[in-house]
């Protein structure tokens, strides 16, 4: 009876070492992933900041289009309203 017990108690610890060593592997595996999960996510934040950067910029310049379209309008007014008082003055 003894030697029965003592074989069940030594398989539940065979399996209990297995199941350890199972596990090890297991978080070996997640914790690569892990790892490789963190690399990507700096990756994207990085690329997230570029892409506002650029986007700002972007702002930016559309801004300064408006404005110079908006002078280029005056200047074509004035040039009109100066063009009609020459055509006057004739």
């Amino acid at each position: 009876m003894q030697d029965n017990a003592f074989e069940t108690l030594e398989k539940k610890v065979l399996d209990a070492v297995h199941r350890i060593q199972e596990l090890k592997t297991e978080n070996e595996k997640i914790s690569s992933e892990k790892t490789r999960l963190e690399a990507q996510l700096t990756e994207l934040k990085d690329e997230n900041i570029r892409a506002q950067r650029a986007l700002e910029e972007s702002r930016s310049k559309a801004a300064l289009v408006v404005q110079m379209e908006d002078k280029r309008r005056l200047i074509e007014e004035k040039v009109g309203d100066l063009l009609e008082k020459l055509d006057s003055i004739e």
